[in-house]
């Protein structure tokens, strides 16, 4: 057998290892059965990806209008669509909450996939350092939400763990192939990152940028690369750079310590590798171990963490980056080291054997830390085989042995991940307590269909998480008030500002804010002013000041909750006093959103000042000299109001007054027959109709249809490019 042969052979054998090892823990057996994934974030997520499923990609859509949360919002215009694509193909073939579980498995394998790819020091040759490098990343404990690992990824940021895999193989094609098309594949997986996740793309950005300008390459594929990466993301990423000012900031806190850069299962590798460094410097250089982007993503996740301008970028985000920079030097220098003392020829034996046994005591660990659980040991027997024999068929190879210690000591130290994926992967509906639910959706589903606003309580997590009302529209043909894509949405504060009088123990997500906690009649305020129309109470504080409530009717309970109607409307004509704010010109409202510390006074500021007197006076934002007036009359009836996610319809007796319409205001909604919509404070839209029928629709902007043909004429230049090139290639 030749060289060749052997390395392809080695190639396969070395893959389907890593990959058995990797679906085995990811708990295969529970991707496959047909349940409703739930765990933290992810348990909200099943909303926005339904809805994506059902209603845009029916109609080829990536964005647009739902109304399941917050009194409405946009959807993927903010937030990632590729992650709810994907879902949508997988749909095609398995039942929707298989097709979930499988996109988020896949986020996970394309990490280590593309990790392992970076570390090759041959394009074709599997890097064993790599792949266990990449186990490594992903199985790290020590954060839980800032992305890139698996525990961040079972709380819902499967979106991040897919950007940072596209961003990877973006690099990989740019520096490493070989390929003749590697500038235009590269792009493609860099719009791949950018449609995945915004914060990836912004810090790969600048070394690509930096490799595409001085790798050489002919004229043909550089256009073709930046034609293929305008094709597939301008029609996403204008409307998201647009309309950044209709985003709720979150305000998060900063981090400002270095241990909190650094965490305690990157601690030991940040030591070993400054002893290593001092130690083999010379050797490090001499093998040109490192390279550009290695130090780069170290450097800047440093520098950026610790000198970003506040509001710009949370510095949290910067871990996952900080951890993969510290993963790629570490296992680089270890690679290097075992090369370099020449154990591959003189007394291999004598790692060897230390190797092996250090294998077989960490799998023990693993196997007694899981024993008492037989749906557990069901996979992870196969895996402890699969390492074991893996190690003894290679017992000669040093470097073999050395990678198999390592992931024995990766799955060794495990903790809590073995039970998140069990508690996730088993559903909703493998929870004791979700027939408490079901009970309470069975009966809403008897109610007039109405927007929800519930009582948020940590202790919900017993039904899958403590989003799990969230989960109200997916369930039910009700909308929840609250719901999970805060950012998305402009009334996202003044919902949680009015849900903190209304819980025992309020979550108050947003910094900044003015909470009215214990104040539940101001809550109650807050219910009409928002347009509720139910109202469920968790805690029997709650319920019993629920029921002592005159503007509460009481509808039923069913165990621990209690539903209450709220007399509320969604139309009404505004009478109260009225202050104009001039809209703020485009550049001026995308830089207030991207920066907290900024001179330009926003719509939201002025809202947010107005939110405790609505009964006195709204504010109304208009671009042009309209003159806008409150209504004199108190007489408005509304009949045949219908909501839908593309239009607002009904009658009313008051044309040519100012109407406020308690759904969230976003520019891409327009009146048939009048004036307006105007945003209108809290967070909703006024119109004026010229008649008695008023039509509101939701529909793409003249930039938005422009950006589309925009996307369909670079998909067509690529094409011409890339026949053009594929041509050249055959004649030479």
């Amino acid at each position: 057998m030749n060289s060749v042969s052997k390395n392809l052979n080695s190639n396969i054998t070395y893959k389907l290892f890593y990959f058995l090892v990797l679906v085995l823990f990811l708990r295969v057996d529970l991707v496959f059965e047909n349940n409703t994934p739930t765990g933290g974030d992810m348990g909200a997520h099943i909303v926005a990806i339904n809805t994506f499923i059902k209603d845009f990609m029916p109609n080829f859509q990536i964005n647009g209008w739902s109304n399941d949360w917050f009194s409405g919002y946009p959807l993927y215009y903010f937030y990632f669509p590729l992650p709810a694509i994907i879902t949508f193909f997988f749909n095609l073939i398995f039942p929707f909450g298989v097709a979930f579980k499988i996109m988020v498995v896949m986020s996970m394998i394309l990490v280590v996939y593309s990790i392992e790819k970076l570390m090759r020091i041959t394009p074709n040759q599997i890097s064993i350092f790599g792949a266990t490098a990449g186990l490594f990343y992903v199985f790290t404990e020590s954060f839980t939400i800032y992305g890139g690992n698996l525990a961040s990824t079972l709380a819902g940021q499967f979106s991040f763990a897919y950007s940072l895999a596209f961003a990877n193989l973006s690099i990989f094609y740019l520096i490493k192939s070989n390929n003749n098309f590697r500038f235009p594949i590269s792009s493609t997986f860099l719009a791949l990152c950018l449609l995945s996740h915004l914060i990836p793309f912004i810090i790969y950005s600048p070394v690509y940028a930096f490799y595409w300008l001085s790798k050489k390459q002919n004229l043909n594929q550089r256009v073709l690369s930046i034609s293929i990466f305008l094709a597939l993301v301008s029609r996403w990423s204008i409307s998201l750079l647009v309309n950044l000012e209709y985003t709720t900031n979150m305000s998060y806190t900063p981090f400002s310590k270095l241990e909190d850069l650094i965490k305690e299962d990157i601690l030991p590798m940040v030591f070993i590798l400054i002893s290593l460094l001092v130690v083999k410097h010379k050797n490090l250089i001499k093998n040109k171990t490192y390279n550009i982007f290695d130090l780069y993503i170290v450097s800047s996740s440093v520098l950026l963490y610790f000198f970003v301008p506040e509001g710009a970028l949370w510095n949290g985000r910067l871990i996952p980056f900080f951890n993969l920079g510290v993963v790629f030097l570490f296992f680089k220098a270890i690679e290097t080291f075992i090369k370099d003392i020449d154990l591959f020829q003189h007394g291999v034996s004598v790692l060897t054997i230390p190797f092996l046994g250090g294998t077989i005591y960490c799998l023990y660990i693993f196997y007694e830390k899981w024993s008492d659980n037989q749906s557990y040991l069901n996979l992870y027997i196969p895996i402890i085989l699969l390492i074991m024999i893996f190690a003894i068929l290679n017992f000669n190879n040093v470097v073999i042995q050395l990678n198999m210690l390592i992931v024995s000591i990766i799955f060794s130290t495990v903790s809590f991940l073995p039970h998140w994926l069990n508690w996730n992967f088993t559903g909703y509906e493998g929870k004791n307590d979700w027939n408490q639910i079901q009970r309470l959706y069975s009966k809403l589903d008897n109610l007039k269909p109405g927007r929800i606003m519930w009582e948020p309580n940590s202790d919900m997590n017993k039904y899958g998480t403590p989003m799990t009302l969230m989960t109200i529209p997916y369930f039910t043909k009700h909308t929840s008030m609250e719901g999970l894509y805060f950012d998305s949405s402009i009334t996202t504060p003044f919902h949680f500002i009015s849900v903190s009088g209304l819980a025992k123990r309020p979550s108050n997500p947003v910094g900044g804010l003015s909470y009215i906690n214990n104040q539940f009649d101001k809550g109650v305020d807050y219910l009409y002013d928002l347009g509720i129309d139910y109202f469920i109470s968790y805690t029997e504080e709650i319920e019993s000041k629920a029921m002592n409530s005159d503007r509460l009717t009481y509808l039923f309970s069913t165990d621990p909750f209690s539903v209450f109607q709220v007399n509320s409307s969604k139309v009404e004509l505004i009478n109260q006093d009225i202050e104009v704010f001039s809209k703020v010109n485009k550049q001026q409202g995308i830089l207030s959103s991207v920066f907290r510390d900024t001179n330009i006074i926003n719509f939201f500021e002025k809202a947010y000042e107005n939110f405790s007197e609505l009964d006195e006076r709204r504010v109304i934002e208009t671009s042009n000299n309209i003159l806008i007036q409150p209504s004199y009359k108190n007489d408005l009836e509304v009949t045949g109001l219908k909501i839908t996610n593309k239009k607002i319809s009904f009658f009313t007796n008051n044309p040519g007054e100012l109407h406020l319409i308690k759904i969230s205001y976003f520019p891409n909604w327009s009146i048939s027959n009048g004036l307006g919509p105007f945003r209108t404070s809290p967070s909703f839209m006024s119109v004026i109709p010229n008649q008695e029928y008023v039509e509101i629709n939701f529909q793409k902007t003249a930039l938005e249809n422009n950006s589309f043909y925009f996307s369909i004429f670079s998909l067509l230049l690529s094409l011409i490019i890339f026949i053009r090139s594929i041509r050249n290639v055959r004649k030479i």
